[in-house]
């Protein structure tokens, strides 16, 4: 039924303990794609397991959305699940997600919270989409993604090649525009399990996270272009944009990240968010440490 796709670059080790722990699935109806993004050492897997696995091996380095479509291009599963390669599945999510399709034949897209660990500060806390799956409309996407990101999804194989898959033609949110995108059709179907089914793993201080936000500025240039349309959304796609630019500073604990959210301020008028720019500017890290609050 479902067909997990993981894109991975460099991350051998990763990749085989991802796939351990997908041996503790409770219903295994699943197969798992690996695309590995032209590793300088090939991925390799260590042992067998039970259930198939395939990797595939780019020749070039393409980045996380085309290599999640190659994936796709081979999947056998009439729904596919997208998982990165530092995450982890609740043990009963396939099972879980296995129930509510067969309760709602009809649908094509299925979200659901996280349960999101911040490693360095060793605290966790739970997301919070829409529960509401009225709720899902453009304007509320374009303030804040209350949906969440590819491992909280499950999209059936014929809507998602409806969207055309992940732009190509951004370096960054691909992930974002996908949601805008699926939220945008006249047939989407959505439906929403409140249980945080997926483990995200989050790094304050990680290399790989960097506060370059020139790929994010263009990606966001982008997306306003096709998405924003009325005057509305402009207000309600700054103030997230805002957030955007924010977030790698913020996980990289510079100051800079307070910049962004008192610019949220002047444009809201919140004081949350007044409240959260002194925060910032004091100590990234404290503020970090606010998620276990708010």
């Amino acid at each position: 039924m479902f067909s997990i796709i993981v894109p991975s670059y460099h991350r051998n080790a990763e990749v085989n303990s991802l796939l351990l722990s997908l041996e503790q699935q409770t219903m295994k109806n699943f197969d798992v794609i690996i695309i590995d993004d032209c590793s300088p050492n090939p991925i390799k897997i260590d042992r067998t397991f039970s259930f198939p696995v395939q990797v595939l091996r780019n020749e070039n380095n393409l980045g996380a959305a085309q290599s999640r479509n190659n994936g796709a291009k081979v999947a056998t599963g009439e729904w596919l699940l997208f998982l990165d390669d530092d995450d982890r599945f609740a043990d009963n999510k396939c099972e879980l997600i296995t129930q509510t399709i067969a309760q709602n034949p009809a649908i094509n897209f299925i979200y659901h919270p996280a349960k999101c660990e911040m490693v360095n500060e060793k605290f966790s806390y739970v997301t919070h989409p829409f529960s509401n799956e009225k709720d899902l409309t453009l304007d509320n996407i374009l303030l804040a993604n209350k949906i969440g990101g590819m491992p909280m999804l499950a999209v059936k194989k014929d809507f998602f090649w409806q969207l055309n898959g992940f732009s190509t033609q951004l370096k960054s949110l691909e992930d974002y525009e996908f949601v805008l995108n699926a939220v945008s059709q006249s047939n989407l179907s959505a439906k929403y399990i409140d249980e945080p089914l997926s483990l995200c793993t989050f790094h304050t201080k990680r290399s790989s996270v960097s506060t370059n936000t020139e790929n994010t500025e263009k990606a966001i240039e982008k997306i306003a272009q096709q998405y924003v349309k009325t005057a509305q959304q402009q207000y309600n796609f700054s103030i997230n944009s805002l957030y955007m630019l924010a977030f790698p500073n913020a996980m990289n604990l510079s100051r800079k990240a307070a910049m962004y959210y008192f610019k949220i301020f002047k444009l809201s008028k919140n004081l949350k968010h007044l409240i959260i720019a002194i925060v910032t500017f004091i100590s990234p890290r404290l503020a970090i440490n606010l998620k276990r609050f708010i």
